[in-house]
């Protein structure tokens, strides 16, 4: 299932099946993958909307996830300050944990944990 998002394209406001940004991928991810809700499409806010992006994240938090480890399903948010600026979504590969992500800059890939963390002042681990 990896493979099917690794295939696709980034594009900003992008929900799929062919195309995501990065909330994109982790609101499907979480379906597809590991059978969990469907969280709100946020359709209006871009990559670069990390205001639009940080109450998005916010009010998901407070509605549906609660705080964790970096466990496989679990939504990874990177911060910069009060900013949630990027997520992505905790997956397994090879016996190694990974984010799965997607960017305009790299388009869709899995990530190393420690890289994803070190890119960003603060990286949280949220699920259901």
């Amino acid at each position: 299932m990896i493979a099917h998002y690794l295939a696709t394209a980034y594009r900003r406001y992008g929900r799929g099946p062919d195309a995501y940004d990065c909330w994109g991928m982790v609101r499907d991810a979480r379906v597809r993958m590991f059978g969990k809700p469907l969280l709100a499409s946020y359709g209006e806010i871009g990559g670069q909307d990390a205001r639009g992006m940080t109450e998005a994240v916010n009010a998901t938090i407070k509605a549906h996830l609660r705080p964790c480890g970096p466990v496989p399903g679990a939504m990874a948010m990177g911060w910069r300050g009060r900013l949630c600026v990027h997520v992505g979504i905790v997956v397994e590969a090879d016996g190694r944990k990974w984010v799965l992500e997607t960017n305009d800059s790299t388009g869709p890939v899995i990530t190393r944990l420690r890289d994803f963390e070190a890119r960003f002042l603060k990286v949280t681990y949220h699920d259901d």
